[in-house]
C-alpha cells in the first residue's frame, strides 16, 4: 500500500480495506480525532522541547532518539510517536520505511511548532541553548607498531594495545533568533602525544537569508567541501575511521571560512530522513560554495592564497521508497607543506620551493564524486577522488604529484526491536598519493575493513572491527631513504555513548 503522508489520507486508505472491518476503521478515526485535538491545543505528543538537539549540517535536522534506527547525537528532535502510525505498523498496513517517513514529516512539523513556542516562552537567547555530546572509548591492537593510521587514530598512533579516548565532544548550540543559529563543539581527546587535549573543532553561525531556510550563509570554523565522508560526523558514522583516500584532502575535516548553502524544502526533508538511518551527514545543501584558509583545522593561514570549494548533489527518492544521494565536490588552492627543509639540508623531507617561494607551496586540487544510499535494510556508500597535491618521492623531495583513490562500502541493518539493531559492514579502499599534513609522505595503501556495530540503546553504540593493511610507512622519513612497505592487521573495539 502506498504511503499517504496526511492522516486524513491514511484513514481514507485504511477504510477502503473492507476486510479490516468497520470497527477497526472507527477506532482509527477516534485516535485521529484525539491526536489532532491534542495538537490543536498545543500539547506535545511526546517529549518536551528541552530534548531538542540538532545536526551539524544544519541547525534543524530532526530525528528520533527514542525510535530511530540508529543512535547518535547528530540526529536531534525525538520523532513524534502517535498511536495511529504505530497501530498501522503493527497491523502491517504500512512498512517500517513508510512509518519512518511519516514520523520524519511529523517531527519536522512538530519541530517548527516547538521552535515558535520556544521563542514565545524563552525570549532570551541563552535560555534556548542546548548541550549534547558523545565519547568514544577504544582499545586498539595491531600486528606491528609502525602499522599506523595517521589520519584516524590520534593517541593510538604511539601506543599498541592501550585503552584510550578517541573522541570526547561537547556541543553547545541554539537559536539566537528565527534567522540566526550557532554551533560550538569542543574536543577533549588526545592529540597523539598526550591522553587529553582541549581544542575547538566547530565554531560557526548560520544566517538564514530566507524565512523558509532554503538559503543560508555559514561563517566560522566548519566542515569544508572535500568529500561526503568529510561531512559525516563521528556521532553518525558507524565505521571507526574515514577512508584515507578522501580524508587526506581535508585533515581534520574543518577550516576557517565563509560558505553559502542552498537546499530546497524537498531536499531538506530527505536529508532529515536519511539521518534516521545510518551515516547521513544532515543538510549540507544541494548546492554549496566556500572560501577558506586551506591549511587545516585550527591552523593559521601561511600564504595569501585561499582555497575555494564547491558541492553539487541531490537526494533522490526512488519509486520503491529507497533514498539515494549522489553528488560531486571539488576544491582548489595552494598548500604550504610544513616541517620540510631546503634542497641542501639533511632533512628527511626537502622542497626546492623553499628557496624560491620562502616555503614549500604546492598546488592542492581535488574532484570527488560519491553515491550514498542508507541501509533499507542494505546500504551502499562509495567515493572516488582524483587531483594533484604534495607528495614526497624516494629521494625525499616534496613536489606536486597526481593522486587518486576511493572506497566502496556495503552494510546491512537488522532491527530486532524499536531501538535495538545490528549492522555488519565491509569496506575496501585504496589511495595513491601524498599526505600533505605529514611532510607530503607518500601514502600508497590498500585496506579491507570488516566491522560489526551493535546498538542496544539509542545512547550506546558498540563497534568491533578487523582490518587488513598494505601500506607505506609514514612514520620514518630519512634522508635518501624510501619509505618501507608494511603488511599487517588491526583489531579494534569501541564503546560510544551519547549525551542527548
Amino acid at each position: 500500500m502506498k504511503l499517504v503522508r496526511t492522516r486524513a489520507g491514511i484513514v481514507s486508505e485504511v477504510m477502503s480495506v473492507g476486510r479490516r472491518g468497520y470497527t477497526f476503521a472507527a477506532c482509527l478515526l477516534l485516535m485521529v480525532g484525539l491526536t489532532t485535538h491534542a495538537q490543536a491545543q498545543g500539547t506535545p505528543i511526546s517529549r518536551s522541547s528541552q530534548d531538542i538537539t540538532v545536526a551539524q549540517g544544519v541547525p534543524v535536522t530532526p530525528s528520533d532518539p527514542a525510535v530511530r534506527p540508529s543512535a547518535g547525537m547528530g540526529a536531534g528532535l525525538p520523532l513524534q510517536s502517535t498511536p495511529l502510525e504505530d497501530l498501522l505498523l503493527e497491523k502491517n498496513l504500512i512498512s517500517r520505511d513508510e512509518w519512518l517517513r511519516t514520523k520524519a514529516e511529523e517531527e519536522r512539523r512538530t519541530f517548527e511548532r516547538l521552535t515558535e513556542g520556544q521563542f514565545r516562552a524563552s525570549p532570551r537567547w541563552f535560555e534556548r541553548i542546548n548541550v549534547n555530546g558523545y565519547a568514544q572509548f577504544r582499545y586498539s591492537t595491531r600486528s606491528q607498531n609502525n602499522l599506523t593510521n595517521q589520519q584516524g587514530e590520534s593517541f593510538s598512533n604511539n601506543n599498541n594495545g592501550d585503552f584510550f579516548y578517541r573522541r570526547i565532544r561537547m556541543v553547545f548550540q541554539g537559536q539566537m533568533s528565527d534567522r540566526i543559529s550557532f554551533f560550538i563543539q569542543g574536543a577533549y581527546e588526545g592529540n597523539g602525544f598526550q591522553t587529553s587535549n582541549a581544542e575547538m573543532v566547530d565554531a560557526y553561525a548560520d544566517y538564514y537569508i530566507t524565512k523558509n531556510k532554503e538559503h543560508r550563509i555559514r561563517a566560522g570554523l566548519q566542515r569544508v567541501p572535500n568529500s561526503f565522508d568529510t561531512y559525516r560526523s563521528s556521532s553518525q558514522r558507524q565505521e571507526l575511521d574515514r577512508s584515507e583516500s578522501v580524508q587526506t584532502g581535508a585533515p581534520g575535516e574543518r577550516d576557517f571560512g565563509l560558505a553559502y548553502y542552498w537546499s530546497p524544502k524537498v531536499a531538506q526533508e530527505r536529508f532529515a530522513t536519511m539521518t534516521t538511518y545510518h551515516n547521513g551527514p544532515g543538510d549540507y545543501g544541494v548546492f554549496g560554495i566556500m572560501v577558506y584558509n586551506g591549511q587545516g583545522r585550527n591552523q593559521i593561514e601561511r600564504n595569501r592564497d585561499k582555497h575555494f570549494g564547491a558541492k553539487l548533489s541531490y537526494p533522490f527518492e526512488l519509486p520503491n521508497g529507497r533514498l539515494l544521494e549522489a553528488g560531486v565536490l571539488a576544491f582548489t588552492g595552494i598548500y604550504n607543506v610544513q616541517n620540510v627543509g631546503a634542497p641542501t639540508s639533511t632533512s628527511g623531507s626537502r622542497c626546492a620551493k623553499v628557496l624560491t617561494h620562502g616555503g614549500c607551496e604546492i598546488q592542492d586540487q581535488r574532484v570527488t564524486a560519491y553515491i550514498f544510499t542508507p541501509p533499507q535494510p542494505w546500504g551502499f556508500q562509495g567515493e572516488y577522488t582524483v587531483g594533484r597535491g604534495p607528495e614526497r618521492n624516494a629521494q625525499g623531495f616534496v613536489a606536486e604529484q597526481e593522486l587518486h583513490g576511493g572506497y566502496a562500502q556495503v552494510n546491512y541493518t537488522w532491527r530486532y526491536s524499536d531501538v535495538g539493531q545490528l549492522t555488519p559492514y565491509v569496506r575496501y579502499s585504496y589511495y595513491h598519493g601524498g599526505m600533505k599534513n605529514f611532510q607530503g609522505a607518500a601514502a600508497d595503501n590498500t585496506m579491507w575493513n570488516f566491522g560489526l556495530v551493535w546498538e542496544p540503546d539509542t545512547h550506546l553504540r558498540l563497534v568491533s572491527e578487523y582490518s587488513l593493511h598494505d601500506r607505506l610507512d609514514t612514520t620514518v622519513l630519512a634522508l635518501n631513504r624510501s619509505q618501507d612497505e608494511l603488511y599487517g592487521h588491526w583489531l579494534r573495539f569501541q564503546i560510544q555513548y551519547f549525551f542527548n
